[in-house]
């Protein structure tokens, strides 16, 4: 288990620190498959990616990028040069699994931590796929997150429910701001805590 936080001020440093994230992937890997979770909580964060990669220009010619959920604003990603037939916005697990019968991987994950400790899918069904990917980035922010975050740092590595299968990826990131690291013990936040987290 490679299970690491970064613990920013507020919201907002987290939607820029995740959209520099997600424009690196790309520029690292030119032929990346990645799953983005699409809600309100995310949005911000996908406009950042898209502003960068005008700013900062990539190849998105053999990008796929699937979205997960239709929680919100996928429009964004047509101002990207990804070719339609990579581009999945209907935010299904059929569409995921289509993608991956032929990539085998995804490369980046992320997804949003739920209030009520939920991630990835509505339903769950195809959650597997996503806890597979080479890299999984969770992002948590506000308050009312501040106990899933709690139970996801005690979660039982191996346990059959979704914490617990984090828990065993290789190579997790969970961002999240201050509120929501606000059940965390002191040490704890300090030690994750920096301006260049």
């Amino acid at each position: 288990m490679a299970m690491n936080f970064k613990i920013f001020k507020d919201k907002e440093l987290v939607s820029i620190y995740l959209a520099d994230i997600i424009r690196k992937q790309v520029h690292n890997n030119p032929t990346s498959v990645m799953g983005l979770e699409m809600n309100e909580e995310l949005d911000w964060t996908y406009q950042k990616f898209v502003g960068e990669s005008k700013q900062h220009p990539a190849d998105f010619s053999q990008i796929y990028l699937v979205t997960i959920n239709k929680d919100g604003d996928t429009e964004i990603f047509e101002k990207l040069d990804i070719p339609d037939n990579q581009l999945k916005r209907d935010g299904s697990v059929d569409s995921m699994k289509k993608v991956l019968d032929d990539k085998d991987q995804l490369n980046l994950a992320v997804l949003s931590i739920g209030a009520n400790k939920n991630l990835g899918y509505n339903d769950s069904d195809g959650n597997d796929h996503l806890f597979d990917s080479r890299e999984l980035i969770l992002v948590a922010t506000g308050n009312d997150k501040a106990d899933a975050i709690r139970d996801l740092y005690d979660a039982v590595e191996n346990d059959k429910d979704d914490f617990g299968k984090v828990k065993k990826h290789r190579m997790v990131t969970v961002v999240m701001d201050t509120e929501a690291a606000s059940r965390l013990d002191q040490d704890i936040v300090d030690y994750y805590t920096s301006e260049f987290a």
